[in-house]
C-alpha cells in the first residue's frame, strides 16, 4: 500500500498544475491634459496557446473607451510570440495614442500574487510624497449576483465606492454584464493610478482604478482588466 501511494504521489507530482491565464498589464500613461489614459494587457490564451495583446484607451471625462478601442490582437498560431502580438497591437493603436506624456503615479497596487492585502479595499493618498500632503482616500469594492446567460454558471457584477473624509461617491455599479466580460465571478482592485495635470491648467486630478476580473476560462479562470476613471476634487 505504501509503495502504491508513493507511486501515485510521484505521478501527481510530475503533472504540472493547471494555471489560469492571468494577463500581464502595462500602464501606457496619460496625455498632457489627462483626458486620455491608456493601458495594455497581454499573455498566452488558456487552452489554445495563442498569444494576445489588447490596448485600452479611456476617455477619463466620460469613463468610457475612446471610439475604435479596445484594440484586440490574437495571433492564432502557436509559433507566434507574445512580443509579436504586442507589436501588432501597438502598431494599430498608434494613431489613437498621441502625446502620452506621463505614466501618472502608481499610488496603490495589489497583484493577484499578493496574499497579505485586502483585494476589495485599499487606502492610500493620491500623490507619492512623504509626509503626505493630501487626505487619505479609501476605495471599497463589493460583488453582487446578476442574471447569467449560461444556465450552468453564476456570474457577479461589482460596485466601487470612493470615500474621502465624510464624502462617499459611487464610481461604478453593474446593472448587467457586457458580453465582452464573459462569465465573471470575482473582482479585485489591482492598481490605482493618479495624474495631476500641469500647474496652470486648472484641471482636476484624475484617478484610474484597474480592476482585475476573474472569469470562467477554458480550463481555469482567466484574468483580464477593466478601468474605472474619475476626477478628484482640487
Amino acid at each position: 500500500m505504501i509503495r502504491r501511494l508513493t507511486l501515485l504521489w510521484a505521478v501527481l507530482a510530475s503533472v504540472p498544475a493547471a494555471a489560469g491565464d492571468i494577463a500581464t498589464r502595462s500602464i501606457l500613461g496619460f496625455n498632457a491634459d489627462g483626458s486620455r489614459f491608456a493601458f495594455e494587457e497581454y499573455g498566452t490564451a488558456d487552452g489554445s496557446g495563442f498569444p494576445y495583446a489588447t490596448i485600452y484607451v479611456v476617455d477619463t471625462a466620460r469613463d468610457a473607451w475612446v471610439p475604435g478601442t479596445p484594440i484586440r490582437i490574437r495571433l492564432e498560431d502557436e509559433t507566434k510570440t507574445v512580443a509579436e502580438a504586442r507589436a501588432a497591437a501597438a502598431a494599430r493603436a498608434r494613431p489613437l495614442l498621441p502625446g502620452l506624456s506621463s505614466p501618472g503615479e502608481l499610488v496603490a497596487s495589489n497583484p493577484i500574487s499578493e496574499l497579505s492585502a485586502d483585494p476589495h479595499r485599499v487606502r492610500f493618498v493620491p500623490r507619492v510624497v512623504h509626509p503626505p500632503v493630501d487626505p487619505p482616500i479609501t476605495l471599497e469594492l463589493t460583488e453582487h449576483g446578476l442574471p447569467s446567460p449560461s444556465p450552468y454558471d453564476e456570474i457577479n457584477g461589482f460596485r466601487l465606492v470612493l470615500k474621502s473624509g465624510e464624502a462617499t461617491r459611487l464610481l461604478h455599479e453593474d446593472k448587467a454584464i457586457p458580453p465582452s466580460r464573459g462569465l465573471p465571478f470575482n473582482y479585485r482592485i489591482a492598481d490605482v493610478i493618479t495624474y495631476h495635470p500641469p500647474v496652470g491648467t486648472n484641471a482636476a486630478p484624475i484617478l484610474v482604478v484597474l480592476i482585475l476580473v476573474l472569469a470562467k476560462g477554458f480550463e481555469t479562470p482567466d484574468g483580464r482588466y477593466l478601468a474605472v476613471a474619475t476626477r478628484l476634487a482640487h
